[in-house]
């Protein structure tokens, strides 16, 4: 019988995957107007993007809203995480 290693280091918010129900946590961390600009220029030129819905054919994300969280990253590698803290409350 295999025994389950569990983890007891902790992990902060910006270290875990993004989900689609990270826009409305008000703790995550957003992207200034400028990154996010630049994501979206990024995502229009590319060919994965179904322009219709501004949906991206490889994670199925909503690319308008995607680019505005701070640990959100291109499936393709185009742009990436920034270290932005956590908003405080």
């Amino acid at each position: 019988m295999k025994k389950q290693i569990v983890s007891t280091k902790r992990v902060k918010m910006s270290d875990k995957p993004v989900r689609p129900w990270d826009l409305f946590n008000k703790k995550m961390g957003r992207v200034d107007s400028d990154t996010y600009n630049k994501r979206i220029e990024i995502c229009k030129e590319c060919p994965e993007l179904i322009r219709l819905t501004f949906q991206c054919k490889k994670c199925g994300c909503f690319m308008k809203e995607k680019t505005k969280l701070a640990n959100a990253g291109c499936p393709l590698n185009k742009w990436g995480r920034v270290n932005v803290e956590e908003v405080p409350k």
